[in-house]
């Protein structure tokens, strides 16, 4: 194994001594992989690639152990010379004939304040900064996913509300990066298998779509190791018989979870859809990255803001129970949150499970530069002196370019080029490298980075300025995801920030415009009620003052119609396709041609519900735009005021980041946890922000039903709507109670146990009591983390006392149906001077609860 002690003797007798098989982590992997090449291929070592890995382990090897690393490096050849080392921030010094003896040194460039000196520091010591808030895992999901833990409190509400939410609802999911929400979409496939119903994943790109379908993949692999996996992907790329293949299997209840672009599934993939959607094979749609649907600037995509309205379609063909719809986010504003209850409502079919943390690992710097030439020496400059691996964001696709030119010829040969016109065969290429370590940097727009999961990036740099202090935040999410620090560098100029203004302005319509489209696409509509409030538009119309039809048009005539979604006067809708048969002589190819050419007619029309009786008078229709305008306005102008003390750099990016997220609407609250590790105004005061605390973590109120009804049968003198007191023997028998919580699971429908921690760790066979239940799902709840936080979830309930004082919140609970189990001397905690079994006629022994259970 490659560590700095072998990497010490490798390099002080290169090329002679023999290279290890591995890295002992990623950095370490790195470099083996550039010296292997350099050995097995005979090439030469690629310096520009190497140095900065090489200043990487010195410069963490002496903060860890407090003493100057050293590396001794031949001289001569093709070895870089003193001067060379010293641009990237490291001293050589001649120790014998043909060798140099490096160290790495702090970087303090002259050009950052000396309060902000040195950087990256902390990014290469690595040292943990995430507080531990793992929970232990449910025993069901740790069966199916093979994890042990949750990665906390707010990944487990999220997880369970995922399971319990009612069906046809929706659940908004707001939890940190690199605090696990892609498990919220694959435990039910995890846990039900592949044919337990389909779930839809939406992501926003291709390199997310093959990211978690990767993941996706694994897990499965290894949950089944001896089952058929089916392709977890759908992309551009796709073979047509690849494509035919999905299709089958979605309308045969066998493709389990499917990852795809929101063009896919309002698109190609749609007839399949309302094929499984009427079968009842459709379990879960989940919206990854959800804020994208409020999104209005020069990135808007219909499709994301159609998807609610394929949504609804998708539901109304459901004959029996509908799916279950989670929108996951990281980063939710209460703009966002708005803007999803109107498009996915009604709100109160919506719930939310929030529990959101600033990161502490990113540590932030920011730095002003106008003239262009000298920004770009300073942003060169950083990639030489910083951590790996790294990457670097730019907002044009031309500046992606040109700066992966620029890196190639300074000799970053270990890096690639990712933006929204990278081939799907280059995206799943670079994917693929990134994640085996033989890519060192990334150039990208912000097409990359968004929910992969790379967990050891350690630096972000960003060469322009984001559009919104939101998706700044969501790019410097892409390091530390392993709760080790990360370096944030951004370098912008004045002309940056204002090609910022440009980008993140709203592009929406005026209410003269929009009224001008709604009353043309309604005067074309098709109404397909008799009342005519439901119809159906086509978007490619073109208002009186336009010429021609164009994407152009297409997508404003959908602007206004999410605006007036938005506004409340319409709801989205949608339609089953209608197929079309191949006629007897035709070819299959002419088939396919008339086929994609019926499809690409049919998904320019698209179904609304008109809401507001008013939306032909033109007043009242310009005066609930012109409210939504306003209310889309004074979002972006507080983005624009939060991205202007971003740059400015005197505010705390905790404060702002609060600023932002910070939400008090009845039902939607989210309270920001706040952490920095290090910004301007910490470093100016000599201090850090991180010791946050933990968020709250609340599960969904409003669950699915259960059935307690056999309960109620076989005990009909009992008040199940008060807790039913189950006296057990003393001294408890664990084998006994792990009898009596598998009778109330199998037989009266338990789903959630809760007992002492100490009982919990005591007793293994707890852990299959999951097994006995008809859905193979029970959660298990810890009585001591519950003093402080008790849960929330409308399902029956068994909780298991072992004597000594009863915490008050246990009587408070409000289940279905609460069975205690308690010796009988349990103190009542209401009334010091009796038992708890004296409390009243809601008593029941052991012995009738066993002849009850029998029956």
């Amino acid at each position: 194994m490659l560590t700095f002690d072998t990497l010490y003797d490798i390099l002080a007798a290169w090329p002679s001594r023999a290279m290890p098989a591995v890295g002992s982590d990623g950095v370490f992997d790195r470099i083996r992989q550039i010296l292997v090449r350099a050995i097995s291929d005979g090439e030469r070592i690629q310096m520009g690639d190497l140095m900065p890995l090489l200043r990487h382990v010195l410069r963490r090897h002496s903060i860890q152990t407090m003493t100057m690393a050293r590396l001794r490096v031949p001289s001569t050849g093709e070895w870089p010379s003193r001067d060379r080392w010293a641009e990237f921030g490291i001293r050589a010094q001649a120790v014998a004939t043909g060798q140099f003896l490096i160290e790495a040194l702090p970087w303090s460039p002259a050009w950052m304040a000396e309060t902000d000196t040195p950087l990256f520091e902390d990014a290469f010591g690595e040292g943990d900064v995430r507080l531990d808030w793992r929970r232990p895992i449910d025993p069901f999901l740790a069966e199916a996913s093979g994890f042990g833990t949750y990665v906390s409190p707010g990944q487990r509400e999220a997880v369970r509300s995922a399971f319990l939410l009612p069906s046809g609802e929706t659940l908004i999911v707001s939890l940190p990066t690199g605090s696990g929400k892609s498990l919220v979409a694959q435990a039910p496939v995890l846990v039900r298998g592949l044919e337990g119903g389909l779930t839809i994943c939406v992501v926003p790109t291709t390199a997310l779509v093959l990211d978690q379908a990767r993941q996706m993949a694994e897990l499965l692999r290894a949950r089944h190791p001896r089952g058929e996996i089916p392709a977890l992907a759908w992309h551009a790329n796709l073979t047509p018989d690849a494509r035919l293949s999905i299709k089958s299997a979605i309308r045969e209840g066998r493709q389990g979870i499917l990852y795809c672009s929101p063009e896919a599934m309002t698109g190609a993939l749609l007839p399949a859809l309302y094929d499984a959607a009427r079968d009842g094979l459709l379990s879960y749609l989940v919206l990854d990255e959800a804020h994208l649907v409020s999104q209005w600037g020069d990135g808007f995509r219909p499709a994301f803001q159609m998807l609610a309205g394929v949504r609804r379609g998708l539901l109304s063909a459901c004959e029996g129970p509908g799916f279950r719809t989670i929108l996951m986010s990281a980063t939710l504003t209460p703009d966002t949150v708005e803007t999803i209850d109107a498009l996915f409502g009604p709100s109160h079919t919506i719930q939310m499970v929030a529990s959101i943390h600033l990161r502490p690992e990113p540590q932030y710097w920011v730095h002003r530069e106008n003239v262009d030439a000298i920004k770009d020496r300073k942003v060169l400059e950083a990639i030489r002196h910083a951590p790996r691996p790294f990457i670097l964001y730019v907002t044009k696709r031309d500046d992606a370019r040109r700066w992966l030119t620029i890196l190639r010829r300074e000799g970053f040969s270990r890096t690639e080029c990712f933006h929204g016109e990278t081939g799907d065969t280059d995206r799943r290429q670079i994917i693929d490298q990134w994640s085996r370590n033989a890519i060192d940097g990334i150039v990208a727009t912000s097409a990359f980075g968004v929910g992969i999961d790379k967990r050891d990036v350690r630096t972000i740099i960003h060469a322009a300025v984001p559009e919104t202090v939101d998706r700044f935040y969501q790019e410097v999410g892409r390091g530390g995801r392993d709760g080790r620090p990360s370096a944030s560098i951004l370098l912008c100029s004045e002309a940056d920030r204002e090609i910022a203004d440009h980008l993140s302005a709203p592009a929406l319509i005026s209410e003269e415009l929009a009224f001008e489209r709604w009353s043309t696409m309604f005067a074309h509509a098709k109404r397909l009620d008799a009342m005519g409030s439901l119809l159906e538009l086509d978007l490619d119309v073109v208002p009186p003052k336009l010429r021609q039809q164009s994407d152009y048009n297409a997508s404003w005539n959908m602007r206004t119609l999410i605006m007036m979604a938005r506004a409340k006067m319409i709801e989205l809708e949608s339609r089953p396709p209608e197929m079309i048969s191949r006629a007897e002589d035709e070819t299959e190819a002419a088939f396919d041609l008339r086929n994609e050419e019926h499809w690409a007619r049919y998904f320019r029309q698209t179904v609304v519900s008109v809401l507001k009786s008013g939306h032909r008078n033109k007043s009242v229709f310009d005066q609930q735009i012109r409210d939504e305008r306003s209310r889309s306005f004074d979002a972006a102008a507080l983005n624009r005021k939060l991205l202007d003390d971003l740059l400015g750099g005197k505010i705390e990016i905790s404060h702002l980041l609060d600023q932002l997220y910070r939400n008090h609407t009845p039902g939607r609250t989210l309270i920001v946890s706040t952490a920095c590790g290090g910004c301007p105004v910490h470093r100016e005061v000599g201090r850090k922000d991180l010791n946050y605390t933990e968020p709250l973590a609340y599960g969904i109120e409003r669950v699915g039903p259960c059935d307690i009804g056999f309960f109620r049968e076989q005990f009909p003198h009992l008040n199940i709507a008060a807790p039913v007191i189950l006296t057990v023997p003393e001294p408890m028998d664990s084998s006994s109670m792990v009898k009596i919580l598998g009778d109330l699971v199998a037989t009266f429908g338990v789903r959630e146990i809760a007992a002492p921690d100490a009982f919990r760790t005591g007793t293994p066979e707890l852990g299959s009591l999951h097994t006995r239940a008809s859905d193979g799902m029970l959660f298990m709840q810890s009585i001591e983390e519950e003093a402080s936080r008790p849960s929330s979830y409308g399902v029956p309930r068994a909780t298991l006392l072992c004597g000594g004082s009863v915490p008050p919140h246990i009587l408070l609970l409000d289940r279905p149906l609460h069975v205690i189990l308690a010796p009988a001397s349990t103190p009542d905690p209401l009334h010091a001077s009796r038992k708890l079994a004296e409390t009243g006629t809601n008593v029941i022994s052991l012995d009738q609860f066993k002849l009850g259970a029998r029956t």
